[in-house]
């Protein structure tokens, strides 16, 4: 449930910041034996009230006009699961199952010199296809253009493998057919049929376009990417008990096959190292923990222009004994950008800088770094008297707030913001509250998005908010709660930082 709520506060914050015109969605899985940790979309809707049509954009007026056929559609979009229902062209992130094939096929080394060429495009048959960045990327080695996430790069790697050789793994990653996930409309990819697949269709379908899987098609396929290869039957539920007479059915986990090699594993997981480190992927890291992943932007079906772009990432943690593996998917992006290592990117960052302490999976900084750092933690003030919580805190460097009538040294302290165990600099706000005054201020939260962490403390501090930094050079490139939210003094603003990415499919 804590990892379910992660996921969907931030997916719901990144919709809000990047104006995703269809929503978006996320999908946490364990690779290991297949569990879903967390599966969201947005918009969503109270089970309680599933037809507040307010949930659908829509007013009384407008709702009106509608048929009552238009109604019911707009109904079940809002009630489908879209992380199993909708499918769409994946794009980049596609390149991970491209790699895998021609890794475990040794048709190509990892770090050989110049393998691909990328001048900006490439010349398929009658077509020249363009890459996504309008500057060349040039010579290149396989991990060189994972990193740097070339189409020219994988359409040439994609004449290597070959058509039959590609959809033989793809029938071995299930993509023909439906999850088996036990979830209702788990429906199968859409690709071209073999025999109709020519030189356009083949280089297209290298880097991930002109065909559709659904998010759990693909979270799916990448968990038995760094599950050491073998494929897992996703599992929702994992044992259903009776009530009565307190017999318990497990749903066991299934193994379907072994996909790929170990090794191959281990080599593509190094690599999805690379991409965060040195690639498309840096917003998504996250400090102190090894992450890897693959961006992805994909251009609408030539059926479907009007849906727009669809920006993602997948990530992996850690990278040794992988244990999580998060999917997030915007669709339809208007904010300043629609590449997905700029947009899904930062989400990335932020649900896993919680889930992953979450779930034990340390961070490998040690005890001294913690005791060396400048951070302060909060005590806890609470139950005490108003003049022993001042000093307590003070003492500690914070800067103590009350609105107190009575004498401090006799009126207990009821509540405080933010809360004891939150990590502070010295000098952040303290609000102290007991029960005759117990009326909190609200405040609008700042837009800091793209600052330095100097200037955002001094915006903050005018709004008498705090903040919390991850990250150690660059800008600001999410923020939790998101602008506008309102929030009462004193509280936190969770702040991830990043060295600036201009190019980040």
């Amino acid at each position: 449930m804590k990892i379910q709520a992660i996921a969907e506060k931030y997916l719901k914050q990144a919709v809000a910041e990047n104006s995703c015109k269809r929503g978006g969605n996320v999908i946490i899985m364990n690779p290991q034996n297949g569990d879903i940790l967390a599966m969201a979309t947005y918009p969503d809707f109270n089970l309680n009230d599933p037809r507040n049509i307010e949930n659908l954009g829509f007013t009384e007026e407008t709702w009106d006009e509608l048929t009552s056929e238009e109604r019911n559609n707009k109904y079940f979009d809002l009630w489908e699961n879209r992380a199993v229902t909708r499918l769409y062209e994946p794009g980049s992130t596609y390149k991970l199952i491209t790699t895998a094939i021609a890794l475990e096929e040794n048709i190509i080394g990892i770090d050989t010199p110049g393998q691909f060429y990328c001048s900006g495009s490439y010349q398929v048959a009658d077509r020249e296809i363009s890459c996504w960045r309008k500057e060349p990327h040039g010579t290149q080695s396989l991990r060189n253009a994972l990193c740097n996430s070339c189409n020219p790069a994988f359409m040439q790697l994609g004449q290597k493998i070959g058509a039959n050789l590609l959809y033989k793994y793809f029938e071995a990653f299930g993509l023909f057919e439906s999850v088996g996930s036990n979830i209702a409309k788990a429906y199968p990819g859409t690709y071209h049929e073999l025999k109709s697949i020519g030189a356009v269709e083949l280089a297209t379908t290298s880097f991930g376009q002109r065909f559709e899987i659904s998010p759990l098609q693909l979270i799916t396929s990448v968990s038995a990417i760094v599950n050491d290869g073998i494929l897992i039957n996703p599992r929702i539920v994992k044992q259903i008990e009776n009530i009565d007479t307190k017999s318990i059915d497990t749903v066991e986990v299934k193994e379907v096959r072994q996909v790929i090699s170990e090794d191959t594993s281990k080599k593509l997981k190094n690599m999805m190292q690379s991409v965060i480190t040195e690639g498309t992927g840096r917003l998504a890291a996250v400090e102190g923990h090894s992450i890897g992943g693959k961006s992805g932007t994909s251009e609408p079906p030539i059926f479907r222009v009007s849906d727009g772009y669809t920006s993602s990432f997948i990530a992996i943690s850690p990278i040794e004994n992988t244990q999580v593996v998060i999917l997030v998917t915007l669709y339809d992006p208007q904010g300043g950008s629609f590449q997905g290592g700029q947009t899904a990117g930062p989400v990335i960052s932020q649900i896993l800088t919680e889930v992953l302490p979450y779930l034990g999976i340390n961070s490998g900084q040690n005890e001294s770094e913690r005791e060396s750092s400048s951070l302060m933690y909060v005590s806890n003030g609470i139950g005490k008297t108003v003049a022993e919580a001042k000093s307590l805190l003070q003492q500690l460097g914070f800067n103590v707030r009350t609105n107190i009538s009575g004498d401090e040294n006799t009126v207990i302290v009821t509540d405080q913001t933010p809360k004891s165990g939150v990590a502070l600099e010295k000098n952040s706000i303290i609000y102290l509250y007991t029960e005759e005054n117990k009326i909190k201020n609200l405040v609008s939260v700042p837009n800091i998005k793209g600052m330095s962490v100097t200037e955002s403390k001094r915006v903050l501090r005018q709004s008498n908010l705090n903040i919390e930094v991850e990250g150690t050079n660059g800008v600001i490139v999410s923020q939790a709660p998101t602008y506008d939210t309102q929030i009462e003094e004193g509280a936190v603003i969770k702040v991830v930082i990043k060295e600036e990415l201009r190019d980040g499919q």
